[in-house]
């Protein structure tokens, strides 16, 4: 068993409040009355705790599992400490085939953008990189020895616990798992991080939600479904682009609609669109800077006459690997959300440093 680790330590100062502070997702909606809004928060519940466990060897298949946590607690939008397990899952593979089951990460737009904060641009243009409980099959198939596909499929747990109850409101699953898709395409050699300098997959998720209201009324079933690619190309040893992009329905619990699965008043499912791009360039070999874009744009006549109907986000960093284990970044950020009916649209900059030790 191999043991590892990161302590992280964050300080954020924000112009505008965020949701949460310590942990932005959106904006909440500009005070009425000119109230200052601005919000200072220092902790270290990004630092992680994780495990990585080999078993024995069964012909040419190979056993194993991986566990990881944070210091946060289970609804990350109290931005409070607890103890989240993030991954925990056993797994059989091969070189050609996978099989793990478990709590595990989407396999839906599983792109990540390199910023500083947990949230990761969720809610603000990146679906997926939520983690629930998984069942998942992969096969990998290389015609050459630069080239591989990779196919992923898995049968997931509808929701994902770590969103707000006033995000997911009294939605639950209809009885059936989601079902996720994805086909991706590596090209090049394999580098030390075991990630092929191009990447181009396409994904897909499909599912349904019920909602059943407290006062008597019809029970609501929102179809889920989404459509997403993501994008990863290090175009040489300075400069790369990563993005992702998504359109889909129900898909709040997959980081997208700014969040909302379903509308308050009505219950049925909100479409929305969104996607993030990031350009980044290693001025040296550990100094390196990541500046990018997200947006989530719910569809405005399906959002509830409270909710967000826009959120983006621009960022810019400098990250300075001092060691393989100690590294120190700055990162800037300006947020805009609009909202629907009479709350009022917020925007605000953002800046947050961090510095981590990783073991």
């Amino acid at each position: 068993m191999s043991v590892f680790g990161a302590l992280k330590a964050d300080v954020l100062f924000n112009t505008a409040r965020p949701i949460s502070p310590g942990t932005p997702y959106l904006l909440l909606p500009k005070s009425p009355r000119g109230l200052d809004e601005a919000t200072f928060d220092t902790h270290a519940r990004q630092s992680t705790l994780g495990a990585v466990v080999t078993g024995p060897q069964i012909g040419d298949w190979q056993t194993g599992g991986t566990l990881l946590a944070m210091f946060y607690n289970d609804n990350l939008l109290a931005d409070q400490y607890g103890f989240l397990p993030l991954l925990a899952y056993g797994e059989l593979k091969n070189r050609k085939w996978r099989f793990a089951a478990g709590l595990q990460f989407d396999v839906f737009n599983p792109g990540l953008p390199t910023v500083l904060p947990f949230a990761g641009l969720s809610g603000s243009g990146n679906s997926g990189n939520s983690f629930r409980g998984q069942v998942r099959l992969e096969r990998f198939l290389n015609p050459s020895e630069d080239v591989q596909w990779t196919i992923q499929t898995a049968l997931s747990e509808p929701i994902a616990s770590t969103i707000d109850p006033l995000f997911r409101l009294l939605s639950e699953d209809n009885g059936w798992p989601n079902v996720e898709l994805r086909v991706a395409v590596g090209l090049g050699a394999l580098g030390p991080d075991q990630l092929r300098p191009f990447e181009l997959g396409l994904s897909g998720v499909v599912g349904q939600l019920r909602s059943t209201p407290p006062a008597p009324g019809n029970r609501v079933v929102a179809d889920v479904w989404g459509v997403g690619t993501d994008l990863r190309w290090k175009i040489n040893a300075f400069f790369g682009v990563a993005g992702e992009g998504y359109v889909g329905q129900t898909l709040g619990t997959y980081s997208g609609g700014v969040l909302q699965t379903v509308n308050v008043d009505t219950l049925e499912g909100i479409r929305s669109a969104g996607g993030w791009l990031e350009v980044f360039c290693f001025w040296t070999p550990c100094l390196h800077s990541h500046v990018g874009y997200g947006i989530d744009d719910p569809i405005d006549r399906d959002v509830s006459l409270t909710g967000p109907v826009r959120n983006e986000t621009y960022f810019s960093n400098l990250l300075w690997d001092v060691t393989q284990s100690v590294r120190f970044g700055f990162e800037f950020t300006w947020r805009e959300t609009a909202y629907q009916g009479v709350l009022r649209d917020n925007e605000g900059a953002g800046f947050h440093t961090q510095f981590q030790w990783s073991f």
